[in-house]
């Protein structure tokens, strides 16, 4: 369905359409987090974030923890909180393999802050339970879960 043309600046007409939906699917190793239909994607890629829409070239790229945006076709934005993994878009259907994905809306708020203040810790050398790098992976994860719960209605 073609909408009114927009007329730009520099003459011409732009014809926009409505944007088209694909699949995204959101797995973690415990469950299935999203199956869906979605408009657009922002992830949280090793290089930084990138978007994706219906019909991209495929892909493949390494995620890291932060924050998955998507838009539903009712034009609402949804996030799940990642812990990295892999991202995968073939052009009508996307797939997410996350280490760890957390809904925003179940995401608890105090036990993410005690999360990140028992990470901090570790960072610091004040627990040997966890190498420097699951850390920082650690904080890094608390603080995309506190971001995301700060994206609930």
């Amino acid at each position: 369905m073609l909408l009114e043309p927009e007329f730009p600046a520099h003459g011409g007409i732009i014809r926009t359409q409505m944007p088209q939906s694909f699949h995204l699917a959101v797995v973690a190793p415990d469950r299935s987090v999203v199956e869906l239909e979605v408009v657009s994607i922002v992830a949280p890629g090793q290089e930084g974030y990138f978007g994706t829409l219906a019909n991209h070239v495929p892909f493949v790229a390494a995620l890291k923890a932060g924050l998955l945006e998507y838009e539903l076709p009712d034009g609402q934005r949804q996030f799940v909180a990642l812990g990295g993994g892999f991202f995968e878009m073939d052009g009508k259907r996307a797939t997410v393999l996350a280490d760890s994905a957390d809904l925003a809306s179940e995401i608890d708020v105090a036990k993410a802050q005690q999360d990140l203040e028992m990470a901090r810790a570790a960072l610091k050398g004040e627990s040997s339970e966890m190498t420097t790098e699951e850390a920082q992976r650690a904080i890094d994860v608390a603080i995309s879960r506190l971001r995301a719960a700060q994206t609930k209605h």
